[in-house]
């Protein structure tokens, strides 16, 4: 069971009523002060002094008349502490919000070379190329976020965007079914493609980002090598997370490659990369091994912002008003009332 929270957003509205009630007790003692001085003393008073007969009943009326005043009064105070109340806007804490989502820009490197025709993956007893692993399990990644923007870049003899940063995860996904091996060319221009995100993440340099390259790195070209793409990365401050895309040795070759030459990954450069970027580099050995590696990335470069819980605030500033109207109301229906009786 919920427990019920009440609380006040603006209290330094009740200062209010202590220094109007310091006003009135300063204004109270003005007023009797001006009367002691207006009165004579019976014992100074030269005159005569007179006593009516009536003087009983006047002194009765004074008396009633005395705690209509204070009844006034406390119908007075009473309405004013409902607005000052109603001003403080209270609320009724309900349920907690969900949080907000977390700003941050994650761009995928995916090598769409023709290395990527390999299959040296297995997957529930058969060979699987590279590029079917890795789309398989972006399109998986890409479902379980929640907030982020997300840009793909593909990259073989060129760097292309394939989708820019955007946080429609459908579109996204959609994208990802039109990636086919040789779309930007036969070899793999890593460098070019560091480069092209780098100089993308430059235009909105304030949030977080991270880039996560998907390549076997076996045989780079490029108008930059994938060295000085690490670089500019570095430079901008932006991790550079490698996951390499093959097996690393040739004992994983497929005895009939369909004419591809078989070249593992290249682990020692796609390690350096990562390293010069502070960041760190995976090997997808197999389909678990890959779905670790994105985990991993996943819970390193969260972002690390706390953001204050927000809950359902119910305002309820209605209610003192309500109550204060009310209470005038029937005050000055009774007045009228007690005029009709006179």
């Amino acid at each position: 069971m919920n427990s019920v929270a009440y609380t006040v957003l603006m209290p330094s509205w009740f200062w209010l009523l202590p220094a109007l009630l310091l006003c009135e007790a300063v204004l109270h003692r003005y007023a009797t002060r001006q009367e002691d001085t207006g009165l004579s003393n019976p014992r100074t008073h030269t005159g005569i002094l007179v006593l009516h007969p009536l003087l009983l009943k006047f002194s009765q009326r004074y008396t009633k008349q005395n705690a209509g005043g204070n009844v006034r009064r406390l119908v007075h105070w009473l309405v004013l502490l409902c607005l000052v109340t109603a001003l403080a806007q209270p609320v009724r804490i309900g349920t907690r919000l969900p949080d907000p989502p977390r700003e941050r820009d994650i761009v995928f490197l995916v090598d769409a070379s023709a290395s990527m025709l390999l299959r040296d993956y297995e997957y529930e007893g058969r060979r699987i190329d590279r590029m079917n692993l890795v789309l398989a399990l972006l399109d998986r990644f890409v479902s379980e976020l929640n907030g982020e923007r997300i840009s793909i870049i593909t990259f073989a003899d060129q760097a292309h965007t394939l989708v820019p940063l955007t946080r429609d995860d459908e579109l996204v996904r959609a994208m990802l079914k039109k990636v086919s091996i040789g779309i930007a060319g036969r070899s793999s221009a890593v460098g070019d493609a560091i480069a092209l995100a780098v100089r993308q993440a430059r235009r909105d340099s304030n949030r977080k980002q991270a880039f996560v390259l998907f390549s076997d790195a076996a045989l780079p070209t490029g108008m930059l090598t994938p060295g000085q793409g690490a670089m500019l990365a570095a430079d901008a401050g932006i991790p550079l997370y490698t996951v390499a895309i093959g097996a690393a040795s040739y004992s994983a070759a497929e005895q009939q490659a369909g004419g591809l030459i078989y070249h593992p990954a290249n682990l020692d450069l796609l390690r350096s990369l990562a390293e010069t970027t502070g960041a760190q580099s995976y090997q997808a050995g197999n389909s678990e091994a890959l779905a670790a590696a994105i985990t991993a990335i996943d819970q390193r470069e969260r972002n690390p912002v706390t953001t204050q819980a927000r809950y359902v605030r119910q305002p309820l500033y209605l209610w003192p008003l309500l109550s204060g109207l009310l209470i005038f109301t029937l005050y000055q229906l009774a007045g009228l009332r007690g005029g009709r009786r006179n």
